[in-house]
């Protein structure tokens, strides 16, 4: 009989490769790694693993036993969440990562709502941003990750994991109160903000390759003067008149800072929030409950969207 935690554990070496970074990402020894295929490889009576310098390669037997992993790993989701369901809505502790928007605006009013609906149910909340959240769902270290549409989200159709669209989220302008384009009730892109100081955060960022996409397919480059990844900071700059923003619209949400304007903007940037759960996994009622808080974010048409101080 093969063990599953093991089969998991061949898995995840054919991803990173190495026995070192299959250890790191699984949070054992390499030791224990190394063991553990041994026994695996008992297990199946033939050989899976092959070793070329630091690396591991796959044995033909191993990727043969890997086509059917996908189809074990989800059913094994898919029976814990039977049981869950038989067990009257009791699921044990669920783990839930978000970028920290996310945690604000999103998944912290989708858990008041969950301990009145699902008192049974009880959870555990980590930071995690868009370049971590794919492999900590794989590894198991979370369960349901709050993500984003960018470069480090799984490609569809991966076998590992499952995919629910949550909202798509705008990106509005942010100006000083004072801005001569505060006075109109909605701006373009290119028209009204090509020409501005803009702040940004660092290349490589999720906020600067949404904003950075956006301006180049509206035909101009941002000119950035102040590069930031804070969005407080990004307020403080905006207050003293020393450029605009273009953030997404759960950085503002709930905030009251002074003498800054927020604007809808026609060819903004945009991005699609996403919950990410291993294939066979189910997140509900928890992405039922998120999506109704996106369902309450504001917009610039009908929020608090001049604010004076």
């Amino acid at each position: 009989m093969i063990d599953v935690r093991r089969l998991q554990l061949l898995q995840a070496l054919d991803h990173h490769h190495t026995v070192a970074a299959t250890a790191e990402a699984l949070n054992v020894t390499p030791s224990a790694v190394s063991q553990q295929l041994s026994a695996l490889a008992r297990e199946a009576g033939v050989p899976l693993v092959e070793r070329n310098g630091r690396r591991f390669l796959l044995t033909g037997a191993a990727r043969v036993l890997l086509k059917r992993a996908h189809v074990i790993f989800a059913e094994m989701e898919r029976a814990a969440a039977d049981l869950a369901e038989y067990a009257e809505g009791d699921r044990g502790v669920v783990r839930v990562g978000s970028f920290s928007t996310g945690i604000s605006d999103l998944i912290a009013p989708a858990l008041a709502r969950l301990r009145t609906s699902h008192p049974g149910w009880s959870f555990e909340v980590v930071q995690a941003e868009p370049e971590q959240s794919a492999e900590m769902v794989r590894s198991g270290r979370l369960d349901v990750a709050l993500t984003m549409s960018t470069g480090n989200l799984p490609a569809s159709g991966d076998p590992d994991f499952h995919t629910e669209p949550v909202m798509v989220e705008m990106f509005d302008a942010i100006l000083p109160y004072q801005h001569p384009l505060a006075a109109r009730t909605s701006l373009h892109l290119a028209e009204d903000l090509a020409d501005q100081d803009w702040i940004l955060s660092a290349p490589g960022t999720a906020w600067h390759e949404c904003v950075s996409g956006a301006a180049h397919q509206a035909g101009f480059q941002p000119r950035v003067v102040h590069t930031v990844d804070d969005f407080s900071a990004v307020f403080s700059l905006v207050q003293a008149g020393l450029g605009i923003a273009l953030m997404p619209r759960l950085a503002w949400t709930g905030l009251n800072p002074a003498h800054v304007v927020v604007r809808g903007v026609s060819e903004s940037a945009r991005r699609h929030i996403v919950a990410l759960s291993r294939a066979g996994a189910t997140s509900e009622p928890l992405l039922t409950a998120v999506r109704e808080a996106a369902s309450k974010v504001p917009v610039p048409s009908v929020g608090p969207f001049a604010i004076a101080g």
